[in-house]
């Protein structure tokens, strides 16, 4: 069976979304879309967010903004949102969602909290690589509520739209830690 795409969600999908859709994308055969709440629909990547896509080897001049929808909640078996607002809008279209839709950094927080036999022993036999990404998405989805106490702002990534450099460069940082742990995590499953 073939792996619907995995879904990357910010606001405007100009700056962190496409950002961290590309990082997945270079670094994984699975399908990465990334969409806004309130997409800036048609509109590329302002400068600074090319500038930090090109230090990192990413290209993003395609980009162009897109809206999401119900339909595209819908068959992805993981939506990561760049913040809680965007948790909120996702699952405020889907309710359904709720169980497959985290922000990018809780994400990462509660993939470092799974144990690698409890990965090994929920994908083991399962030749199917949907199948496997949906239990170690649930096995993360399980860890909500475990684990360190962390801030409300602390699974958010910081919006950079229309600031200084110093603010896409947190930014940036903070979506490559991020990415960097849900990798590692999701290529548990998607190995074969």
């Amino acid at each position: 069976m073939t792996i619907p795409p995995l879904v990357m969600v910010c606001t405007g999908n100009i700056c962190r979304s496409p950002l961290a859709a590309a990082l997945v994308r270079s670094a994984t055969s699975a399908a990465v879309e990334s969409f806004g709440t309130s997409a800036l629909v048609g509109e590329p990547p302002p400068r600074p967010t090319l500038k930090a896509a090109e230090s990192l080897g990413l290209d993003l001049s395609d980009h162009r903004a897109r809206q999401l929808t119900a339909d595209v909640v819908g068959r992805a078996p993981l939506v990561l949102a760049l913040a809680r607002e965007h948790r909120r809008a996702v699952v405020s279209l889907v309710p359904r969602a709720n169980r497959t839709t985290f922000t990018l950094r809780e994400f990462a927080r509660l993939s470092r909290l799974v144990d690698l036999h409890e990965t090994a022993r929920a994908i083991a036999s399962n030749p199917d690589p949907a199948e496997r990404l949906d239990r170690v998405v649930a096995l993360a989805a399980a860890h909500r509520g475990s684990g360190v106490l962390v801030t409300p702002d602390e699974d958010d990534v910081v919006d950079p739209f229309g600031l200084g450099a110093d603010v896409y460069a947190k930014s940036t940082a903070q979506i490559v830690d991020a990415t960097n742990d849900v990798l590692a995590y999701l290529g548990r499953a998607l190995r074969a």
